[in-house]
């Protein structure tokens, strides 16, 4: 299986709101790259290493498939006409679109934490090969990414250097936002239906307290909801 890691080192939170603030405000991808050039100089003076976290910026961000582009340009709305607390929302579902490899990680640590009060890198890392495979560098990835989830204040370091503890979870009174991550997590998914009372609790989701009520789910536009038998009704992505 190919690895499309994308996050090889640390990414910043204030890095990943300067992305989606230019590429709300301009449009020319190369202006952008060079806008984050300068911002990432004092920090990463290796050019490599700052070629590296601005692909992965711009992956997030700017150069976004078309399949992915409505929800992009929707976060972009919502990030510029939004509170401030909702930009992590916006950022977690950009990024697990981005790279299936965060996704992975941002499951494992959910399901992790729905046994157990903290989680290890150790853990993360055996439940990554089993999908991954033995590589060299998954470890050294894995906790770059984990890294990042610190920076961004959805897990916190623990006095057990490599273990980690949730972070209380984020909340907001926008059920627009949430509608939004609710789809963004579901086009995340390796299969295109989830049961529609379990979509809020996706693993993927750990960081983030979703309130949302089916009826609102089933009102939105965004979303497909069949009844399947008795009692069980699936959710999938509405066709465009």
């Amino acid at each position: 299986m190919a690895l499309r890691v994308g996050i090889a080192r640390r990414i910043k939170l204030e890095w990943l709101d300067a992305a989606a603030w230019k590429a709300a405000t301009e449009t020319d991808a190369a202006e952008i790259r060079k806008y984050l050039d300068e911002l990432l100089r004092p920090e990463c003076r290796g050019k490599e290493a700052r070629r590296k976290t601005i692909t992965a910026l711009t992956r997030i961000w700017i150069t976004v498939p078309q399949e992915h582009r409505s929800l992009q340009q929707r976060a972009l709305r919502m990030l510029v006409e939004g509170s401030s607390d909702t930009r992590i929302w916006l950022h977690w579902g950009m990024t697990l679109l981005a790279y299936p490899f965060f996704r992975d990680i941002a499951d494992i640590i959910g399901r992790l934490l729905a046994l157990q009060d903290e989680v290890s890198l150790q853990q993360i890392y055996r439940r990554l090969t089993e999908k991954w495979g033995e590589r060299s560098y998954l470890y050294r990835v894995a906790r770059h990414v984990v890294r990042s989830m610190v920076d961004w204040d959805v897990l916190q370091d623990t006095s057990v250097r490599g273990v980690y503890v949730p972070t209380q979870r984020l909340e907001t009174s926008s059920a627009e936002v949430q509608l939004w991550l609710l789809e963004a997590l579901l086009l995340a998914e390796a299969t295109p239906a989830v049961i529609l009372q379990q979509l809020p609790q996706l693993p993927t989701a750990f960081p983030f307290d979703m309130n949302i009520s089916a009826a609102h789910i089933r009102r939105s536009e965004r979303f497909d909801v069949q009844r399947q038998g008795l009692d069980l009704d699936l959710v999938t992505i509405a066709d465009p």
